[in-house]
């Protein structure tokens, strides 16, 4: 009795400092990672299973090799790319969640555009990207994240 009781106050003791350390260490992880994308979720068509995509952090730079479906607000004279680009991102914030998840938000701007990212990492290696153009339809992608 006097063990078990023991154990369980140690346990307790431990636990926050081991939360925490798994935290600093998803957030240290959140600044170079790649999500493999599995699915689009475009806001007026339905979600399609997509294969070859990909969403990567390096450093202070998104990588995007992202499909789009939807409506474009503004014509883009000159813009071939889509949303095929290396570019510097802004405003960078990461943040916990709930249940261990980790909420990562950004924007970056193209020369014809604006976009906000934010990524939603869970711990069972799951991710969410919701895509916010400045000037065209919201887009979400799910994947898987390394």
């Amino acid at each position: 009795m006097y063990t078990t009781a023991l154990a369980i106050m140690l346990l307790t003791l431990c636990m926050p400092s081991m939360a925490a350390t798994r935290q600093d260490t998803l957030k240290a992880d959140t600044a170079d990672f790649c999500i493999d994308i599995n699915y689009m979720m475009p806001q007026r068509y339905p979600t399609r299973a997509v294969n070859d995509f990909s969403l990567c952090l390096k450093n202070d730079t998104v990588i995007s090799h992202l499909p789009y479906m939807g409506q474009a607000h503004r014509s883009t004279y000159g813009n071939t790319d889509g949303l095929n680009f290396k570019l510097p991102i802004t405003n960078k914030s990461v943040k916990s969640g709930k249940k261990g998840k980790t909420i990562i938000k950004f924007t970056c701007k193209h020369s014809t555009d604006t976009y906000d990212f934010k990524i939603e990492i869970y711990p069972d290696g799951g991710a969410y990207i919701n895509l916010t153009p400045s000037y065209a339809d919201r887009i979400g992608y799910k994947g898987e994240w390394k």
